[in-house]
């Protein structure tokens, strides 16, 4: 099925956001951003209505994942911290969870794990209960994305992914995710942000960027698709051109469409559907500028896209009178499909 989103609702946030995800239930949307705090919101099905903050973060919030039965959320900073809460009250923080930028948060299906990577290079896992450490692997340079299923899936910033096993302690397969990655005028451009299971675990997808040149950075939206039994890459996608910069979030719907957010030079990047059989988007929106965080309410009707102002210009803005600076801001886009 090809589904046909429409915004219903436009909200607005005070900064602005990397991430954002739904609870178990759909009733709380999170999300985390340039500011050490996690933003809260009430969610009625069309309405963001804003609940207390979550703080006690240094730098920024940079990632966050909720457990998939129980009412606690996990959050991690730009510092290296890991905090778990349930409600307002932190169970647990580990000050250093990693050595600087915390990059992503991974849970068990049976939330009885946390997998975290990070700048420091390193895979941890935690107790999710009490935050004990469990396991860790030294896994490479910048480590930018990983997800859990009964082994660790991550990928670092030269587009090497691998699986590793917690239990066994031992790499368990490898992926060529090297057109993710290019070294130009003396910079690492490492274009991954988003690891992802399809086809009941068959499929690997390593989304994020195929980088052209840095300086002035121009990069193309790419999805590579890889077979797990053989570690083989079976297709890649891109997304029309190298404006659009990065899939900076990917979702599969129940209906198995993809659904993805892209975001690059300023002004552009935006949603798009695809049908994992296919290599072109059946649907795209270019009305929301460099969108970075797509989450998908558990109902599947629904689903909050988050931006960036049309009007940024990043560190080109003037001083208000009063000297003051003006932040960019994430509009948050309520979709119905």
């Amino acid at each position: 099925m090809k589904l046909e989103p429409k915004q219903i609702a436009e909200f607005k946030s005070e900064r602005q956001i990397s991430a954002a995800r739904f609870n178990a239930d759909g009733a709380v949307l999170a999300a985390v951003g340039y500011e050490p705090t996690v933003r809260l919101w009430a969610f009625d099905g069309k309405n963001l209505t804003p609940l207390p903050s979550l703080t006690g973060f240094h730098g920024y919030s940079t990632a966050l994942a909720f457990h998939p039965q129980q009412p606690r959320l996990f959050a991690a900073d730009s510092w290296g911290q890991l905090a778990c809460f349930e409600g307002e009250k932190a169970v647990w923080r580990h000050e250093t969870a990693h050595d600087g930028w915390l990059r992503q948060i991974a849970i068990s299906a049976d939330g009885s794990r946390v997998a975290t990577c990070g700048k420091d290079g390193f895979i941890r896992v935690w107790n999710a209960a009490d935050g004990k450490k469990l396991a860790e692997h030294q896994a490479g340079e910048d480590v930018y994305a990983l997800t859990m299923t009964d082994s660790i899936t991550f990928g670092d910033i030269r587009g090497r992914v691998e699986s590793w096993n917690a239990d066994l302690k031992k790499k368990t397969r490898s992926f060529d995710g090297s057109p993710l990655y290019k070294l130009d005028r003396i910079q690492d451009l490492g274009g991954l942000r988003v690891l992802l299971f399809i086809d009941g675990g068959r499929t690997l997808l390593a989304a994020g960027t195929t980088p052209q040149n840095g300086a002035t950075p121009q990069s193309i939206p790419t999805i590579l698709f890889f077979d797990v039994a053989s570690g083989k890459l079976t297709k890649t996608v891109t997304h029309v051109s190298n404006k659009e910069g990065y899939v900076h979030d990917l979702v599969q719907h129940r209906s198995g469409c993809l659904m993805a957010v892209s975001s690059g030079t300023p002004g552009s990047g935006q949603l798009f559907l695809l049908d994992p059989a296919e290599k072109q988007a059946f649907h795209d929106n270019k009305k929301m500028a460099n969108c970075h965080a797509l989450a998908l309410h558990p109902d599947g009707k629904h689903f909050v896209v988050t931006s960036t102002n049309r009007d940024s210009n990043g560190n080109g803005k003037s001083l208000a009178k009063d000297g003051s600076y003006k932040t960019n801001t994430s509009p948050l886009h309520v979709f119905e499909v």
